[in-house]
């Protein structure tokens, strides 16, 4: 499946009108297909300050639609400097996720892969939501990944983990209150205790994700069965971090959320580009 990937990270530090810019929007280019026009093998490249609904006309030229009327000269001439100018070569699948409560520097991880495909923007004020303008709904599908999970078992917590090639332990006195464990890119394994609130809601936040990516796989694989083809567009946003820092005043904490996300991430990346 070719897909291209956007990460949004909001300044999580100031509000709009004190910082120089509202956040960071990460642009991951597929492993198998150049759609960026920059990229940087050791380092994430960086481009010029845009605007969300910069960022939003990006989308819909990456998903093979015309860019909005209201894109000015200005915003034009970013995106051109940002994508392959091909319009007849475009992923026509994206993948954006809005991860509140981050620091840069926690996003970038040279461990994980798919940052070797990566450009970095910052979000200049000014902006408030990503506008992406999309035709009607039979040439997009839109799907979401912030459905809530409802109820789940102990065998849907152990596949999760063996999915991300970790482990879950039961506990012998009660039902989904035991021990998920998750191997991170460094060599470490992270315990989350299920019997505990913040790192059980953490880890049904990451269960979460995982389940409705794989719902969106199931999507994808009913419709390219189809004569027409619908341009895709996966998006969802994740808060677990910042729910960790409103627990935890504790710098490692969600130090440690990033790298769990990340680790979930990567396994999201290589299912998506496997399909």
């Amino acid at each position: 499946m070719k897909i291209f990937y956007l990460f949004l990270i909001p300044s999580l530090r100031f509000p709009f009108s004190r910082a120089e810019s509202a956040g960071s929007v990460f642009f991951i280019d597929s492993s198998t297909h150049q759609f960026l026009r920059i990229q940087s093998s050791n380092d994430v490249a960086q481009s010029d300050s845009m605007l969300l609904h910069e960022v939003g006309a990006a989308v819909s030229i990456l998903l093979g639609f015309a860019p909005p009327v209201t894109l000015s000269a200005a915003g034009s001439s970013k995106l051109n400097e940002v994508l392959v100018p091909n319009p007849f070569d475009r992923p026509c699948a994206v993948f954006m996720l809005e991860v509140s409560g981050v620091d840069d520097p926690l996003v970038v991880d040279p461990k994980y892969a798919f940052f070797s495909n990566a450009l970095k923007s910052s979000i200049g004020l000014g902006s408030s939501k990503v506008d992406i303008q999309l035709p009607n709904e039979e040439e997009i599908s839109v799907i979401s990944l912030d459905e809530s999970l409802g109820d789940y078992t102990e065998e849907e917590m152990n596949d999760f983990a063996s999915w991300l090639g970790g482990s879950y332990v039961t506990d012998a006195i009660k039902t989904l209150h035991g021990v998920l464990t998750i191997p991170l890119a460094n060599g470490d394994n992270v315990n989350l205790h299920m019997s505990k609130q913040v790192p059980r809601e953490f880890a049904l936040k990451l269960f979460a994700l995982s389940h409705n990516i794989r719902k969106a796989m199931e999507i994808h694989e009913d419709s390219s069965q189809t004569l027409h083809r619908p341009a895709e567009l996966i998006m969802g946003s994740f808060d677990g971090i910042k729910a960790l820092q409103e627990q935890y005043d504790i710098d490692d904490f969600d130090k440690q959320g990033m790298r769990l996300l990340l680790a979930t991430l990567s396994k999201i990346f290589d299912s998506l580009q496997a399909v």
